[in-house]
């Protein structure tokens, strides 16, 4: 059976700390906790206990996770941030409070959810995508083009490198002839919006999120902006691919598509150094170069 997810609340307490009453109520309304994709697609459930600290008001001031699945903790700290509870008075005086809260991510056996539908059609019109252009085969971009309009229905965040490949299938196509293809303002567009789909989880405390979606997406764009002469936008983007490659590298090095990303980083390197020597930047170019040598 294909699994969903249903979300319990119970609500404990502890003493609170000096200066600090007890809230004996549960929030105003039930915090809107969305299950991160990951944790779901891996079947990872459990409790997280949470401490939350309250100002007089019964506005939340501080979350802090004191146990559970790590891939879960910060779902759940981000939907308490957001709760409101009842004021308390202490001696008829408003209160600052400390309460404990354990929620629970479940996964139980119910019908498909629209994600994991979308996905079992999606794979195979990818997959003969894919096969059709290593054949050059007319067909090829009605096939990708199909593939990808599958791929929009996916939730925000689900199957994001999945769904970042379908843009690059396309975009791939409509540039087959180079600077001199019709289609290169399409193919433009579509880079934009591969973009626009990884952006959501491009921005993090690090900058960037170094995911393989984010990579494929910058090198989608890099070779569109190089092919319409974008040198500038085209070197950027590509410097974006390789930072996302290199740090997947780095901090996943036994990953079982390690050599995939090596191929994928040698490969933006060598572009990098094409569009480097047409803007006239022959030293960037020759580093660039000696660096894939190394890959």
């Amino acid at each position: 059976m294909i699994l969903t997810l249903a979300l319990l609340f119970a609500l404990q307490t502890q003493a609170p700390a000096q200066g600090s009453a007890l809230i004996q109520d549960e929030p105003l309304s039930v915090p809107a906790i969305v299950y991160p994709a990951d944790a779901k697609k891996a079947r990872i459930q459990g409790s997280v206990q949470l401490q939350i600290n309250v100002d007089a008001t019964g506005h939340v001031t501080e979350v802090h996770a004191l146990g559970g699945p790590i891939p879960l903790r910060q779902a759940a700290i981000d939907a308490y941030s957001q709760a409101t509870y009842r004021p308390i008075l202490v001696k008829g005086r408003p209160a600052p409070a400390i309460i404990t809260t354990s929620v629970n991510f479940t996964l139980q056996e119910l019908p498909p959810d629209t994600d994991q539908l979308v996905d079992v059609q999606f794979k195979p019109l990818q997959a003969n995508c894919q096969e059709l252009s290593r054949q050059h085969s007319p067909d090829a971009l009605p096939a990708c083009r199909k593939a990808l309009d599958m791929a929009s229905h996916f939730s925000p965040g689900f199957e994001l490198e999945a769904h970042a490949t379908a843009y690059n299938d396309v975009v791939l196509l409509l540039t087959a002839d180079g600077k001199k293809s019709k289609d290169l303002p399409e193919a433009g567009v579509l880079a934009d919006q591969a973009i626009d789909l990884i952006t959501p989880v491009a921005h993090t405390a690090r900058d960037v999120a170094h995911t393989p979606a984010v990579a494929v997406a910058y090198i989608t764009r890099c070779e569109v902006r190089s092919l319409a002469g974008d040198l500038k936008g085209a070197a950027a983007d590509c410097a974006m691919a390789e930072e996302t490659l290199t740090t997947i590298l780095h901090d996943y090095p036994e990953n079982e598509r390690a050599g995939n990303y090596r191929v994928q980083l040698r490969e933006t390197l060598q572009l990098h150094a094409v569009i480097a020597d047409r803007d006239h930047h022959p030293f960037e170019a020759r580093k660039l170069r000696n660096r894939a040598d190394t890959i």
